[in-house]
């Protein structure tokens, strides 16, 4: 049973994670200023990515710190100052600075092959998109999140004793991760690390390395 409740613990983890990178990696609003100036957002997204097994070593501290400075800022000006980091970096940029659809990372242009596989495998996992789906499924907010909602899936399998859906949900995780999502995500850490001018994205930048360096 405590195996199990390990297991369950660190795959938990795992979709905790992916879901506060993805709503970091979409345009910044004022739910995720207001977290991220609590000190929960980023004590959350460090304890989740320690429990699935990595860790920024020393450089955890001084992230922290920088972001104090940020967490200082009144609401408005913090989001503001998100928007434009954000803004720069993956919108007003010539040539872009990172690339948030996987289709322009891999294939040079939006709706090529790439988007239309993961739209595939959104609807392989039995999701169907939404009047409010307004952006193309390759982007790297809704990659980040298919992936939270795959954990969730395999953590269902396992509660439930169905070995179809927990090995399933491990199936497509892996497809994700590796045709998709690692070295995307690895660019576009890379990419914010060198440009970013906010500890936020900063931050973000560091755990999705961590993350997925192999």
């Amino acid at each position: 049973m405590a195996v199990i409740e390990q297991q369950l613990s660190e795959i938990r983890s795992k979709a905790t994670l992916h879901s506060l990178l993805a709503a970091a990696l979409n345009y910044p609003d004022l739910p995720l200023v207001v977290r991220f100036k609590s000190g929960d957002f980023v004590d959350v997204l460090l304890e989740s990515l320690l429990t699935s097994g990595h860790s920024l070593g020393e450089d955890i501290e001084k992230l922290k710190k920088n972001c104090e400075a940020d967490q200082s800022l009144g609401d408005a000006e913090l989001l503001l100052e998100l928007e434009r980091d954000y803004t720069r970096m993956f919108f007003a940029s010539k040539p872009r600075l990172a690339h948030l659809f996987e289709s322009v990372y891999r294939e040079g242009r939006l709706l090529q092959d790439s988007t239309f596989e993961i739209a595939r495998l959104y609807y392989d996992a039995g999701l169907a998109p939404t009047e409010e789906f307004r952006l193309p499924p390759d982007h790297i907010a809704l990659e980040l999140e298919f992936l939270s909602f795959l954990y969730f899936k395999e953590i269902e399998g396992i509660e439930n004793g169905d070995e179809e859906v927990e090995e399933y949900a491990k199936e497509l995780q892996s497809l994700m991760i590796e045709k998709h999502l690692r070295a995307f995500a690895l660019n576009i850490a890379t990419k914010v690390s060198l440009h970013a001018k906010t500890p936020f994205y900063k931050m973000v930048a560091a755990v999705i390395q961590s993350y997925y360096s192999v």
